[in-house]
């Protein structure tokens, strides 16, 4: 793709997406079901994702990473609402004072790998396609990202009941898992 060009994703090609998501998860990441019929019912009211490949990004560019954390059990008793993840997008943005040029998934998960399509559609920014783990695993510092040991902080934290959080600073990643 060229710096330009940004490929809009079809319905059909996300349920594809979040099925080989699900597979290479390998189990981890939860179902992606949920995630479908937010993005189903976004679709049907008009919004689009846009996909946009790593090589196009330029070195100033912010790409916030996005996932749900905790037991997927738990997401699966009540629908997610889909604005909770880009409401934690916009509270980095307000706190570090920047725009993300992105989004993208921390992993390939099922349900993980859906929200950064879920946050890209409220958002009106092109998801990535790229994740930091290359599959499903259950900790945070399992990353590629921990790995080039960059710091885990600020992190920002939205639930369903509107309940805002940021944790300002922790001394590792797995710290930053525990805190979330």
């Amino acid at each position: 793709m060229s710096k330009a060009e940004l490929k809009t994703i079809s319905l059909e090609e996300i349920e594809a997406l979040a099925v080989g998501a699900w597979i290479l998860g390998t189990g981890g990441g939860g179902s992606p079901y949920l995630g479908l019929l937010n993005l189903r019912r976004l679709y049907a009211e008009g919004t689009r994702v846009q996909l946009m490949s790593p090589l196009d990004l330029d070195d100033e560019d912010w790409v916030a990473v996005v996932s749900n954390m905790g037991a997927p059990l738990v997401g699966q008793e009540r629908l997610a609402d889909s604005r909770n993840i880009a409401r934690a997008v916009r509270m980095q943005e307000e706190i570090n004072n920047i725009k993300f040029r992105a989004v993208m998934s921390v992993e390939i998960g099922g349900g993980n790998g859906v929200q950064a399509l879920m946050a890209a559609a409220h958002l009106g920014i092109p998801v990535v396609d790229a994740d930091c783990m290359g599959r499903a695993f259950p900790e945070a510092q399992m990353t590629s990202v921990a790995i080039g040991d960059l710091r885990p902080y600020p992190c920002t934290l939205y639930d369903p009941r509107g309940i805002e959080a940021v944790v300002t600073k922790v001394p590792s990643w797995k710290w930053m898992g525990r805190a979330s």
